[in-house]
């Protein structure tokens, strides 16, 4: 599936879905691979602009990732 739009406001919304719905390392991976081709496809629009969505995609995937670990610690930590 890809953005209907090449608008960067609508490219961030659905970058942020694709994160939200990662579900493995790799997949994580690939999302942000993504952000970061995000980075540079619109590196020339405004650049706080810029600045402000790629700062909300990595927020993102670091909420993920984190998440994700905390799930492992929590499996780990009381194995039924």
């Amino acid at each position: 599936m890809a953005s209907t739009s090449k608008h960067h406001g609508d490219v961030a919304i659905w970058i942020e879905k694709v994160i939200n719905s990662c579900e493995t390392p790799l997949q994580e991976i690939a999302a942000r691979k993504l952000t970061q081709q995000f980075e540079i496809q619109y590196r020339d629009i405004d650049r706080e602009l810029n600045f402000s969505l790629s700062k909300k995609l990595r927020a993102a995937l670091d909420n993920k990732f984190y998440s994700r670990i905390d799930k492992l610690v929590e499996k780990i930590s009381n194995p039924e």
